[in-house]
């Protein structure tokens, strides 16, 4: 097995205090390969005798639900055991954990061949959870659990559930930021719209403009396999002021610009928070279709904004349809896209 020295530092995170990174040196000539696995999927390594503390410690942090109408974490945990460790220490989402000392849980033997005997001492009387980067991998995020006992974890959840969750984001804007614009683009599209608007979005290889009306101040751009949708819509003036006038807006955009969809009043919520820098209302909730000829629907996020410096507020609606799968990930994908939009100065 290939040795590791695991060295402590504390960073600070401008919003949550203190964060032990890791700084790591592997006794390996290996040029470190990109990390595998999917984005939505966190493999944890542990005994069968540590899932059932180790699972209800990672169910807190990553709560998250997505509904699509039916729930769907964020994260799905996939659980093995410590002797699969040197064919999963690859992907990109991992979490190795022991709880105890005793030398019959193979977690714990695990455990000991990580870490010094120093460090692993210190983490069971201090800080039971670290994490390190691009540990086996490239854009790897890699997080250690060794605690005495479910007690001083329980303990430490408090301090550590939002930096655990906010370096997990991190991770996965990260690496889907890449995966959807480093390579192939959709330059041409983007720079057509850019050219008739005064504004610019990032459109991934694949995706087509649906529709295009300048007299409408709407565009729907969208792709196939999964569907996934973005459409974008502005008005002039501020029409942000009231929650009910908000709620309006979104509830009739799907019926006034889609025409055979319409938004249903399962799980919809309207709250308050960020769009890039712009104070914003986000909406979330399910679509079905409108008519009786299909049977579609899926989960929809939209976000409205005003702009001062053109007096105009957006609308920036986000669909995905994939019907008896997964589209937890891909409506995160679509919050990237969305996110993306600029506004020329």
């Amino acid at each position: 097995m290939t040795s590791v020295i695991f060295s402590m530092k504390y960073a600070r995170n401008w919003q949550f205090g203190h964060l032990i990174i890791l700084t790591i040196s592997i006794n390996s000539c290996d040029i470190k390969r990109e990390a595998l696995g999917a984005d939505n999927e966190i493999r944890v390594i542990c005994s069968s005798i540590d899932e059932q503390i180790i699972g209800d410690f990672l169910d807190s942090v990553f709560s998250d639900t997505i509904y699509t109408p039916e729930p769907e974490p964020t994260y799905k945990l996939k659980y093995s055991h410590p002797e699969s460790y040197n064919d999963l220490k690859r992907q990109a989402y991992i979490v190795v954990g022991a709880v105890g000392q005793n030398e019959s849980n193979s977690g714990v033997r695990l455990m000991r061949k990580l870490l010094s005997a120093e460090q692993y001492n210190s983490m069971r009387t201090n800080d039971p959870v670290l994490l390190a980067k691009d540990l086996y991998a490239r854009h790897q995020l890699f997080m250690i659990i060794n605690a005495q006992d479910g007690n001083q974890l329980s303990a430490a959840l408090p301090s550590k559930k939002e930096l655990i969750r906010s370096q997990f984001e991190r991770q996965f804007k990260d690496r889907q930021s890449r995966f959807l614009f480093e390579n192939h683009r959709r330059n041409d599209l983007e720079e057509n719209l850019s050219n008739i608007y005064d504004w610019s979005i990032k459109i991934p290889w694949g995706w087509e403009v649906i529709r295009n009306s300048p007299d409408s101040n709407f565009v729907w751009l969208g792709r196939e396999l999964p569907f996934q949708w973005v459409a974008i819509h502005w008005q002039n003036g501020d029409v942000m002021t009231d929650e009910l006038i908000v709620g309006e807006q979104m509830w009739n955009f799907p019926k006034t610009y889609y025409g055979n969809i319409r938004f249903h009043d399962y799980k919809f919520s309207i709250e308050k928070m960020y769009f890039n820098h712009y104070q914003s209302w986000e909406c979330t909730g399910i679509w079905e279709s409108s008519d009786d000829i299909s049977a579609k629907g899926g989960p929809f996020r939209s976000y409205l904004f005003y702009d001062a410096t053109t007096d105009r507020t957006f609308h920036i609606n986000t669909i995905v349809h994939h019907p008896g799968r997964d589209k937890s990930i891909f409506l995160r994908q679509l919050e990237l896209i969305a996110k993306t939009f600029s506004i020329k100065s």
